[in-house]
């Protein structure tokens, strides 16, 4: 990361997942959510709720959903 001039923070929390990340990356002033995603369904997606569809429309930035391939 240094190398590119990134910078990053861990910080660790407890609640609803997504409302959490959400609430901690504007606390933090974050410029950017990357988030994983497991590539649910789009049944059990819509039966179990997905975090990473949660940030994408709850956060006031922008969101990365970077999704492990199969």
């Amino acid at each position: 990361m240094q190398n590119a001039n990134i910078g990053g923070k861990l910080r660790e929390d407890v609640g609803k997942i997504g409302e959490t990340i959400v609430s901690v990356a504007q606390e933090e002033n974050a410029n950017l959510i990357v988030i994983g995603s497991r590539g649910r369904g789009k049944i059990r997606r819509t039966i179990l709720g997905s975090v990473s569809d949660y940030c994408l429309h709850h956060a006031n930035v922008p969101v990365l959903i970077c999704r492990m391939e199969v």
